[in-house]
């Protein structure tokens, strides 16, 4: 997920001499209104699309193109222009867009980092201080509530879709949202909430997916945010219980199991707001409006407690390391992402304590499904973090 392609592998990505050809390195698109913009370098490259790096001007820019028939970036347009009318902050600049005959459309937006999930696997222990985790946290519930506000959610939400600005453009201490391909209007022309459907297909990834995603039901804004919440955990702990589960059936069970004999092992060592949080998300019905102040408020509660400070660096800033090579990938590359999301990965030197969560809380699933009470108490410590029953 969000590894950047090699020059070489851009060939594969347009063989078709009918229609569908994407562009390569070195070629330049010119739009309508005759700008142009050369391709310097791919970012990413899917089966369906491809995202280069251009120039436009002095502002480093990503282009991000998907073959004509199987193209979702007209959903994404809409998103985007939506965003930029009404102001919102953690949305990538639509700078151009267009389409190439019945070769590709295009997108040329603002040019991020890497997204989260990749600075979150490079660090030792897989996981953000919880300075980083929080702040990110908090900003990527200010672009869901922004999302929300113009009449779209993501059914996506996950950090592999969230990434910082680069230094370049002056926009490293903003996270920004990005890839729209499954994003869905949730009001209608007069601002209500449109009914939930009853049974849907499965949308959104399955680490991150809501229990509503599981059990095929329409996703509202709740569930974006119930998606986010996975994401606070992860980044702050370093995983997540069901990272390492394959079957979408069983992840469903470990996420049920997440509420009640499995709560502590599901924030274990996160701050007591934590639980708070995923308590009034859970309580949030289909067409309720989140209330994002009180989130915030919990998270910047947590925050206060520690005595953390806003003007820190981002972990990934205390290594030397580039944050150039974005990560907008296509919407055709959604189940490639999954799968690598669920590839077991070696983590640092947390790895005896990941492993014993892990094991303990297959036992808990195990005794849950044979209508067996575990017992777990809630045990915290002076730092009101939550701990593991010994």
């Amino acid at each position: 997920m969000g590894e950047p392609a090699a020059a070489a592998a851009a060939p594969s990505a347009s063989t078709s001499t009918s229609g569908d050809r994407l562009p390569l390195v070195n070629d330049e698109i010119v739009t309508d209104s005759g700008k142009k913009y050369k391709l310097s370098a791919i970012l990413g490259d899917g089966g369906y699309g491809t995202v280069f790096q251009s120039q436009d001007g002095d502002y480093k820019v990503a282009v991000k193109t998907e073959k004509f028939s199987k193209s979702q970036l007209k959903i994404e347009i809409h998103v985007m222009r939506a965003a930029m009318q009404n102001n919102c902050k953690h949305f990538c600049e639509l700078i151009d867009c267009g389409t190439k005959g019945k070769d590709f459309d295009y997108v040329v937006m603002t040019l991020l980092g890497k997204d989260l999930h990749k600075l979150r696997s490079e660090l030792p222990d897989r996981k953000f201080s919880l300075n980083t985790a929080t702040r990110i946290g908090i900003q990527m519930l200010k672009a869901c509530e922004e999302l929300h506000r113009i009449g779209y959610v993501s059914r996506d939400i996950k950090p592999g879709n969230f990434a910082p600005g680069i230094k370049a453009n002056r926009q490293s201490r903003t996270i920004f949202m990005y890839d729209f391909g499954l994003a869905r209007k949730y009001i209608d022309k007069n601002n209500n909430v449109i009914p939930s459907r009853k049974e849907v297909g499965w949308r959104g990834t399955t680490r991150y997916g809501s229990l509503n995603a599981h059990k095929r039901l329409d996703l509202g804004r709740r569930d974006d945010l119930e998606s986010w919440f996975y994401s606070l955990v992860e980044m702050t702990r370093g995983t997540l219980p069901w990272r390492n589960v394959t079957e979408r059936a069983n992840v469903q069970r470990a996420k049920e199991a997440a509420r009640t004999s499995g709560r502590v092992q599901f924030l274990f060592e996160t701050p007591a707001q934590y639980d708070k949080i995923f308590t009034i998300i859970d309580s949030y019905s289909f067409e309720a409006a989140p209330d994002y102040c009180l989130l915030t408020k919990y998270l910047n509660e947590a925050r206060e407690e520690r005595q953390l400070r806003d003007r820190e660096h981002w972990d990934w800033e205390d290594e030397t390391v580039s944050t150039t090579v974005t990560t907008i990938t296509s919407f055709s590359d959604k189940e490639l992402r999954a799968k690598h999301d669920q590839t077991p990965t070696v983590v640092g030197r947390s790895d005896r304590t990941n492993l014993r969560l892990f094991l303990f809380w297959y036992s808990v699933m195990i005794n849950e499904f044979k209508n067996q009470v575990v017992p777990t108490a809630m045990l915290r410590n002076k730092a009101n973090i939550a701990l593991v029953p010994a």
